[in-house]
């Protein structure tokens, strides 16, 4: 009897788990995150508008000892003894103690040079320099502005006119004493007033026509002038 041929039993084949789902939940994985991110961005900065942001330069360690308001009451006081002032201001802000003395307005720039270091010898006997307005190596002070001018301009006083100086001393430096109505170089502020072109020499200006100078008003300096 013939041999029966052995049917091959085929194994069913394994089904292929579809990955399509898969790949739908990774797409929107990859949406969603930075979506979520920048939304998470917009909302915080819409909760927080309109706030100030508060910051300081200054740690907890710095500006000691601290300056009493009693003793800017009596520095106050003792401006306005100081001889040709007709106004004295005094202020503390951003860890600077700013003094603005307004003298006569007939008076030179030695007799407010001379004022405005009264002024700095005021300060200093209520508030000594060494201790309030000098760093030490673990903190940093307070700085000093002395601002002495004769008038402040406008229609009636021209800025030709105006004498105005400075005595600075902060933290990290010496005191330093500048004219701001009068330009350091003098050949060079002309050179720029002229365009650029050399200053002949043996030649003066006419007085209209002196270098710019910085000009303090009760806004401030002028655009002749630095703020």
């Amino acid at each position: 009897m013939a041999d029966t041929p052995v049917k091959k039993v085929r194994k069913p084949k394994k089904q292929k788990v579809k990955q399509g789902h898969k790949l739908v939940w990774l797409t929107l994985i990859i949406i969603l995150v930075p979506v979520l991110i920048v939304g998470y961005e917009l909302y915080t900065s819409a909760q927080s508008s309109g706030r100030p942001v508060i910051g300081s330069r200054f740690s907890q360690d710095d500006l000691q000892p601290k300056i009493p308001e009693s003793a800017l009451n009596s520095i106050q006081g003792e401006l306005m003894t100081i001889d040709g002032v007709e106004s004295a201001t005094v202020n503390l802000k951003s860890a600077t103690l700013r003094i603005h003395l307004n003298f006569r307005d007939d008076l030179p720039l030695e007799h407010l040079n001379n004022g405005a270091e009264v002024a700095y010898n005021i300060v200093n006997n209520y508030l000594p320099i060494d201790t309030y307005f000098t760093n030490t190596a673990d903190s940093k002070n307070y700085d000093l502005e002395i601002d002495a001018y004769n008038f402040l301009v406008d229609d009636s006083h021209p800025v030709e006119n105006q004498v105005f100086m400075k005595i600075l001393k902060n933290g990290a430096g010496q005191k330093t004493t500048d004219v701001i109505s009068q330009p350091r170089n003098a050949e060079l502020a002309a050179q720029v007033k002229q365009g650029g072109q050399p200053v002949v020499e043996q030649q003066e200006a006419p007085a209209e026509e002196q270098p710019a100078e910085e000009v303090y008003t009760e806004e401030g300096y002028t655009e002749e002038g630095g703020y």
